[in-house]
């Protein structure tokens, strides 16, 4: 019981990350990012907080997974600090592109958030195999979606 129940509260605070964020970056979508010219293949807004919805809580239930296996072995360590070097570059990636414009470094960042994800993902793999499976939805949408920052930045630059 207790077990699930700090799952839970892992998954709570990263959905309310998450809807943070999002409602401090809702100016710039409504603004900025709706005036951009759009790469093909870009879906609706209304798909992404469905998606990060989704996302953060399998990502929350990785990090959970990840945390509860902490004491196990020395490398777990390596393991918590990527997943949290994961998160710092996922969060600070919605600030580079959409507060600041910065299109090109928005690119760099999430191909470094994406090389630390896999990275998290084959390190997890022998060790926490759950929290590498929760991860591998979120590393395939930031990959798409390093395709669409890629696509702006090329687009309207």
């Amino acid at each position: 019981m207790k077990n699930t129940f700090s799952l839970f509260l892992w998954i709570v605070a990263f959905e309310a990350i998450s809807m943070a964020i999002g409602i401090a970056t809702q100016g710039d979508v409504d603004g900025w990012y709706a005036s951009l010219q759009a790469p093909p293949f870009t879906p609706p807004n209304m798909a992404f907080p469905i998606m990060w919805t989704l996302l953060y809580a399998l990502i929350a239930a990785a990090g959970h997974a990840l945390w509860t296996h902490r004491k196990d072995h020395q490398k777990n360590a390596v393991l918590i600090g990527l997943f949290v070097g994961y998160m710092a570059l996922n969060w600070s990636w919605t600030y580079i592109f959409f507060t600041q414009h910065w299109m090109g470094l928005g690119f760099i960042w999430i191909m470094a958030h994406n090389a630390v994800a896999l990275t998290l993902i084959l390190t997890a793999w022998n060790r926490i195999r759950k929290a590498a499976i929760l991860l591998i939805p979120a590393l395939c949408w930031t990959s798409f979606a390093a395709y669409l920052n890629l696509g702006y930045w090329l687009l309207n630059s």
